[in-house]
């Protein structure tokens, strides 16, 4: 059984594959055997697990099945908190993960995340206009290349993310997709820091009795302060460059009880130009962004 990769893990969001991946992970393993119970295989979450199982484990048989008392789940690794924000040092173990699936490829242009529109999209605070036309209005050194990873297979996210120079997107499982961009490829994220007051939404906020702004006095759950620490406590354990970007403010309401869950996101565009201005410079002749 020591040559056994098993996942007892049922939903559908892949930063939680990653993660029980981490912690069961054994890099000699024969053979996957996965929880066949209450998944959908033809969920474009499970077909990105059975994409990133192939990569890691270089196309070794996935057998789905229902876990019983015959094959225990076994943990290798206790994985990582995600619930502060802790700057670990590198980890092997998850290092190894990564170097296993990551790109080795050149960065060619900036890639963005954007998800659907009003389902926290991205836009530049100042100016309005959706983030991606805000960038390509400056003439960085590379162009921004924006993609909706919701709407491609898991081949083309891969095939996106192994190109990239510099990684941008606002918290949540896309930004994930960060281990198949090249090691050195840093992390822009954009969190949810302001105006963080309730977890769950509270009544409220919810009925819209207050903005998405307001402050409430709605309780932080078990969590009393901001706890999105899983894609920050990642890059530190595998030497990636990690940069965040607190967003200003948000437009719409919330979409779910879930306080990310958000229809609109505005950033200092201006405060991100720079950002990316340091990591990778501007070209030889840099444009003002363009205004409404």
């Amino acid at each position: 059984m020591d040559r056994v990769f098993l996942s007892n893990l049922k939903d559908n969001n892949i930063f939680h594959i990653l993660f029980d991946t981490i912690r069961r992970y054994n890099p000699n393993a024969s053979i996957i055997f996965v929880n066949n119970q209450n998944i959908d295989n033809e969920h474009p979450c499970q077909k990105w697990r059975v994409f990133f199982y192939n990569k890691l484990f270089s196309g070794i048989k996935i057998e789905y099945i229902p876990i019983n008392t015959n094959i225990s789940s076994r943990i290798t690794h206790n994985g990582y908190n995600h619930s502060f924000f802790l700057k670990y040092k590198k980890d092997n173990h998850i290092l190894e993960i990564v170097e296993r699936v990551c790109s080795t490829l050149e960065g060619e242009y900036i890639l963005l995340n954007q998800r659907d529109i009003d389902n926290r999209y991205l836009y530049d605070n100042d100016t309005g206009l959706p983030l991606e036309i805000y960038l390509n209005g400056i003439q960085f050194k590379y162009p921004v290349k924006s993609v909706n990873f919701e709407k491609m297979t898991p081949e083309e996210q891969y095939e996106a993310c192994s190109k990239a120079v510099l990684f941008i997107s606002a918290h949540g499982a896309g930004c994930t997709n960060c281990i198949f961009t090249p090691l050195n490829c840093p992390l822009i994220e954009v969190n949810f820091r302001k105006h963080w007051y309730c977890d769950p939404v509270c009544k409220d906020h919810m009925s819209n009795l207050l903005t998405v702004n307001e402050k409430c006095n709605g309780v932080l759950s078990a969590y009393p302060h901001f706890h999105k620490a899983d894609y920050h406590n990642l890059c530190y354990l595998i030497g990636k460059p990690y940069v965040e970007i607190e967003v200003v403010k948000y437009g719409g309401s919330f979409l779910s009880n879930k306080p990310i869950s958000k229809q609109r996101l505005f950033v200092d565009g201006n405060e991100l130009s720079q950002i990316i201005n340091g990591i990778i410079g501007l070209s030889d002749s840099p444009t003002t962004p363009i205004k409404n």
